[in-house]
């Protein structure tokens, strides 16, 4: 009896673990991987989330990314990206749940803007 006490008591106040989805990326997220081995392993770098008034600057976790996976349920990701050798910048969505290569162009910002799909 008191055994099956403590256990309760431990499932009871155990706090609940983020939510994993595909490539290691926790759910609401938007993960970022350095290399081509980050993201065959799985393992994210850097991440962002919440809808946020403007772009966020990525950190060197994530800034020049190899690949980016977007863990949102609903929202879309903006990212804004510098064309490799000549410096042109352009934007792409990522649509919920979508995975993209970013190299050899550079990601630099993440805008979760709150409005659904791309």
């Amino acid at each position: 009896m008191v055994g099956a006490l403590v256990s309760a008591a431990l499932v009871v106040g155990a706090p609940p673990a983020a939510a994993r989805v595909d490539q290691g990326c926790a759910e609401l997220d938007v993960c970022f991987y350095k290399t081509a081995a980050d993201w065959a392993q799985g393992q994210p770098t850097g991440s962002y989330r919440g809808v946020t008034r403007f772009p966020q600057e990525l950190g060197p976790d994530a800034y020049g990314a190899y690949a980016v996976y977007s863990a949102l349920n609903e929202e879309r990701a903006i990212l804004h990206m510098t064309v490799a050798g000549d410096g042109r910048v352009y934007g792409i969505c990522l649509a919920p749940h979508e995975q993209q290569v970013l190299q050899p162009d550079t990601v630099s910002t993440v805008y979760i803007d709150g409005k659904a799909g791309c």
